[in-house]
């Protein structure tokens, strides 16, 4: 016995028109290699952060060495600005670290959200350029040091 194409086997017509189940679009899965490479932009900025603080710490102490050079070569008393001066650029250095690693967190999360809801990641350069730039003045200062020391 065959059924009418508009019946199912209990006999009851079949839905015209539209299911009552509409299929969800599911959103594409998010390509990992993004988050990945924000992980690694993290990293890397951790890493510089780390290396700046650790940096900071041997151009504080640089006054130190500077000072035990000075009495040795010399005989004379060493200048003690150099020391001060070789401090405060180290401290500088010690706290843009700091600063640079709270900076890599803030950018790390904004962009894990804006992957997270599928929009465009902005990349500011606002970052990486206060860093070159802090960078370029702290180098500035350490050449003034050195070349005063050795001068001296």
């Amino acid at each position: 016995m065959s059924l009418p194409a508009e019946q199912d086997p209990r006999g009851t017509p079949a839905p015209q028109g539209p299911s009552p189940v509409t299929p969800v679009a599911m959103r594409p899965a998010r390509d990992a290699r993004y988050d990945w490479a924000a992980e690694r932009t993290l990293l890397a900025w951790i890493r510089t952060g780390l290396a700046m603080m650790g940096f900071g710490f041997v151009v504080a102490r640089f006054g130190a060495f500077l000072r035990a050079l000075g009495g040795s070569a010399s005989g004379t008393a060493p200048d003690a600005g150099h020391a001060s001066a070789s401090m405060v650029a180290g401290v500088l250095m010690v706290a843009f670290g700091m600063a640079a690693n709270v900076v890599a967190v803030h950018r790390f999360l904004r962009n894990h959200r804006a992957l997270s809801r599928g929009e465009p990641v902005d990349p500011s350069p606002t970052g990486p350029a206060a860093l070159a730039v802090f960078a370029a003045l702290l180098g500035a200062v350490l050449v003034l040091l050195l070349g005063g020391a050795l001068l001296a």
